[in-house]
């Protein structure tokens, strides 16, 4: 593929680190940031392995204000970025029932999601000299949201509107693509839905694959490779894949989208 440099937000495991992986087998040169710098670490190593030809890291938290200093230091590793993947990760009180969330936890969830979006885009738009794909990793149950995942379901439900108005307004800079992604073995989702089936007095393994991967009428979660096939050929995409959004759920969702 041509000259591909790329920034991946929450790469030290789960779908930013397998976005990352997917990147780094197609030659491209790597930015990543994650919450955790020594999990983070041993990610840049692997990726090294997986054929990137550089890989710059660094810890970083999206929800903090520190997302301000996100783009500048990749560009300055990196010269330039061709694909932005923001895998977001998890609030960190959640499960959160509606009754259960305090001010904190909304301030987070928009911090996480929507703040880090608006800022990264901003930079992208301002600073980055060549046109990148951005994607943007949310989840299938922003349409339906899940009552212990309300707070962050219903702060990822603006990036929808986020990703068009960038679309419509900076096509010349930016290629925006939001993808609703269904169940996946993540560590961040194996540990939530063991607490939410705790909760329950559930066994985590029986609860995941009941009220889980039973969303789904192929009766499974998603698989890493089926993801890193996305990621590639997402950023491999025609220009006409603009302002898009790509559901990836296995059929979990019961929603329509028009």
């Amino acid at each position: 593929m041509p000259t591909c440099r790329a920034l991946v937000a929450g790469a030290s495991r789960g779908l930013g680190y397998y976005a990352a992986e997917a990147l780094a087998e197609e030659g491209c040169s790597l930015a990543v940031i994650a919450r955790g710098v020594k999990e983070l670490a041993q990610a840049a190593e692997k990726l090294r392995g997986a054929g990137a030809p550089r890989v710059a890291y660094r810890g970083l938290d999206l929800a903090s204000r520190d997302v301000e200093e996100l783009v500048p230091w990749a560009l300055r590793e990196l010269g330039g970025l061709e694909a932005v993947v923001m895998a977001y990760g998890n609030i960190s009180r959640e499960p959160l029932e509606l009754h259960e969330a305090s001010w904190s936890d909304w301030v987070e969830a928009a911090r996480l999601y929507l703040a880090s979006t608006g800022v990264v885009i901003r930079d992208l738009v301002s600073m980055n000299p060549v046109k990148a794909s951005l994607i943007l990793v949310s989840s299938f149950s922003v349409a339906e949201p899940m009552p212990p995942l309300v707070v962050s379901d219903a702060a990822r439900a603006g990036l929808s509107r986020i990703a068009r108005v960038a679309a419509r307004r900076y096509p010349e800079r930016l290629r925006p693509l939001l993808v609703l992604v269904g169940s996946f073995p993540t560590p961040g989702a194996l540990a939530t839905v063991s607490r939410i089936a705790e909760r329950e007095g559930r066994d985590p393994r029986v609860y995941w694959r009941e009220r889980v991967e039973g969303l789904s009428p192929l009766s499974r979660g998603g698989a890493f490779e089926e993801w890193k096939w996305l990621v590639k050929t997402l950023v491999k995409a025609p220009e006409y894949l603009h302002g898009s959004v790509i559901l990836f759920d296995g059929g979990s969702s019961r929603v329509a989208w028009p």
